[in-house]
C-alpha cells in the first residue's frame, strides 16, 4: 500500500473531527443564545443593542485587537532571538492561526502545533518554533498565577457575595468553584517547576500519583502519559534555562503579558458601557473597569475546568453568575427590572467579540495566510506537539547548554571557543605572556645563576720583606 493511500483515511478522520468540534461549538452557542433570550427577554435584549454607543463598541473592539496585537509582539520578540527578519504581522498570523485552532480544539490543545509549522514556513527552524511556543507557555501560565493572585488579594472580600450556581435546588457557592479553577491553574505551572527540580517530586509523580490514577481507571494510558509528562518535563528545564539567560527579555515579556492579560479580560467592562446598562448618566469609572476585569479572571479559572472546544456554553454560563451581583449593584433603582436581560446582552457582545469575532478572523487568516502550514497534520492536539517536542529534543538541547554555558564564560574565553569552532586558533593575550616568558626563560635562568655563583675577587699581592735599614718611605735608615 503506497503513502498516498494511507494518509488519505487519516487525513479524512481529521477533516471529520474538526466537523464534529465545530458542531459542538455551534450546538453549545445556541443553547446559550436560547437560555440568554427566554421568555421576553430578547425584546429587552434587542432595545438594549439598539441604543448602543456606537463610541464604546468601537473601544472595546480596539481594546481586543490591541491584546492580540501584544501577543504578536511577543511572538516577534521570541523569534527575534533566532533571526532578524521576522516581522510583527507574522506574529499577528501566529497568534490568530493559534486561536482559530485553540478555540475548536478541547482544552485549547490545537493551537500550539499549527503554530509550530506556521513558523516552520516563515523561515524559523521547526525546533526553534518548538522552543518559542515552549517558552511562550512558561511565561504566559506564570504570568496568569501572577494575575489571578492579585486578582484573589483586590476581590477575596467581595468572593461570598458573588450568586451561587443553582443546579435544581442544589447550590453551590462560587468561591469552591474559583478555588478549583485557581488549583488547577496553578498546579499546571507548579507541578512542572517542582518536578524540573526535585527529583523526589518528579519521581513520586511519576510512579505513584500517575499509577494510582490508572487503577482508578481516570488514564487509560498510564505508560503513555508518564512518557508524555517525562518529555514535558524535560523540555520544560530546556527552556527554563534559555529563560534565565535572556533576563531582560523575560521580564519584559513578563510585563507585557499581564498587559495582554488586563486588556483582554477588561473587555466585558467596555461592552457593558456601550450597551448603557447602569443608566444614561454612568460615566467611565476606574474602580469599576478594575473590578469587572478581575471578574473577567475569575471566569477564566471557572470555564477552564471543563475541557469544551472554545468553553462553548459553559463560558456564557458562568458569565452569568459572575457578573450578576457586579449588574445588581450598579444598576439604578429605576432599572432593576432589566437586569437580566442588560446581563445577557452584554454577554452575548462579549462572547461575540473575544470568541465568535476571533474565530472567523482566525479561521480566514488559517484557510488564506501564505505562510500557513503545509505538513500533513492528521490530528492538531497537544499530543502531536509533544511528538515534535520529543523529535527536536536533541537539537534544543544542545543549543540550550552551549548558550548557558557560554553565558557564564568571560568575553576573552567566548572568543577563544569561538575561535576554536570555526577551525583555527587566537592565543590570547595570557597565553602570549606566557610563551614570551617561556623564551625569556633560559636567559633569565642564567642570569639568575651568575647572580647566586660568588664572584672571585683577586688577592691581594703578597707584602715583601722589608730588608734591613730600610723603613717604609724606602728610604735609608740613617744611623
Amino acid at each position: 500500500m503506497s503513502y498516498s493511500e494511507t494518509k488519505t483515511p487519516a487525513k479524512k478522520r481529521s477533516v471529520w473531527k474538526y466537523v464534529i468540534y465545530i458542531a459542538i461549538v455551534l450546538i453549545a452557542t445556541a443553547i446559550s443564545l436560547v437560555f440568554s433570550l427566554w421568555g421576553d427577554k430578547w425584546i429587552a435584549v434587542v432595545d438594549a443593542f439598539s441604543g448602543a454607543d456606537i463610541k464604546w463598541l468601537l473601544i472595546c473592539f480596539a481594546v481586543l485587537a490591541a491584546s492580540y496585537l501584544l501577543d504578536a509582539f511577543i511572538y516577534k520578540i521570541f523569534c527575534r532571538l533566532y533571526t532578524r527578519r521576522y516581522k510583527l504581522h507574522q506574529g499577528m498570523a501566529v497568534s490568530m492561526i493559534g486561536a482559530f485552532y485553540s478555540d475548536v480544539t478541547p482544552s485549547a490543545s490545537g493551537g500550539q502545533i499549527m503554530q509550530a509549522y506556521t513558523m516552520k514556513q516563515q523561515g524559523i527552524q521547526i525546533s526553534n518554533a518548538a522552543s518559542i511556543l515552549v517558552m511562550w507557555f512558561i511565561l504566559y501560565q506564570s504570568s496568569l498565577i501572577i494575575f489571578d493572585v492579585a486578582t484573589l488579594i483586590v476581590e477575596f472580600p467581595f468572593i461570598p457575595n458573588l450568586r451561587p450556581i443553582d443546579i435544581g435546588s442544589f447550590k453551590i457557592p462560587m468561591v469552591w468553584v474559583i478555588a478549583i479553577g485557581f488549583f488547577l491553574n496553578l498546579a499546571v505551572i507548579a507541578g512542572l517547576y517542582f518536578m524540573s527540580f526535585s527529583h523526589r517530586i518528579h519521581n513520586f509523580i511519576l510512579h505513584y500519583v500517575i499509577g494510582f490514577l490508572g487503577k482508578i481507571r481516570v488514564l487509560k494510558d498510564p505508560e503513555k502519559t508518564r512518557e508524555n509528562l517525562r518529555v514535558q518535563v524535560e523540555n520544560f528545564k530546556i527552556e527554563l534555562r534559555r529563560l534565565q539567560v535572556n533576563i531582560p527579555v523575560t521580564i519584559v515579556i513578563v510585563f507585557l503579558f499581564l498587559c495582554l492579560l488586563f486588556l483582554r479580560n477588561s473587555v466585558p467592562y467596555f461592552a457593558a458601557l456601550s450597551l448603557k446598562p447602569f443608566g444614561e448618566e454612568y460615566q467611565f469609572n476606574f474602580k469599576d473597569l478594575f473590578d469587572a476585569t478581575f471578574l473577567a479572571s475569575f471566569h477564566q479559572m471557572c470555564s477552564g475546568i471543563i475541557p469544551l472546544p472554545g468553553q462553548a456554553g459553559i463560558s456564557e454560563y458562568f458569565f452569568y453568575y459572575l457578573y450578576h451581583e457586579y449588574f445588581t449593584s450598579r444598576t439604578p433603582e429605576a432599572l432593576t427590572a432589566n437586569i437580566e436581560a442588560n446581563i445577557a446582552a452584554c454577554q452575548i457582545l462579549w462572547r461575540t467579540m473575544t470568541f465568535h469575532l476571533v474565530l472567523l478572523i482566525g479561521g480566514f487568516v488559517s484557510a488564506l495566510y501564505r505562510s500557513r502550514p503545509k505538513e500533513e497534520i492528521h490530528v492538531a492536539n497537544r499530543q502531536t506537539f509533544v511528538d515534535l517536542q520529543l523529535q527536536t529534543f536533541d537539537e534544543r538541547k544542545k543549543t540550550s547548554d552551549t548558550l548557558y554555558e557560554t553565558h557564564q564564560l568571560s568575553r576573552k574565553e567566548v572568543q577563544r571557543r569561538i575561535a576554536e569552532s570555526a577551525g583555527f586558533s587566537i592565543a590570547s593575550e595570557e597565553e602570549k605572556e606566557s610563551e614570551d616568558g617561556a623564551k625569556a626563560a633560559p636567559k633569565k635562568r642564567i642570569i639568575k645563576e651568575k647572580a647566586e655563583k660568588p664572584i672571585k675577587r683577586p688577592k691581594p699581592p703578597k707584602k715583601k720583606k722589608k730588608a734591613k735599614g730600610v723603613d717604609d718611605w724606602d728610604t735609608l735608615n740613617i744611623g
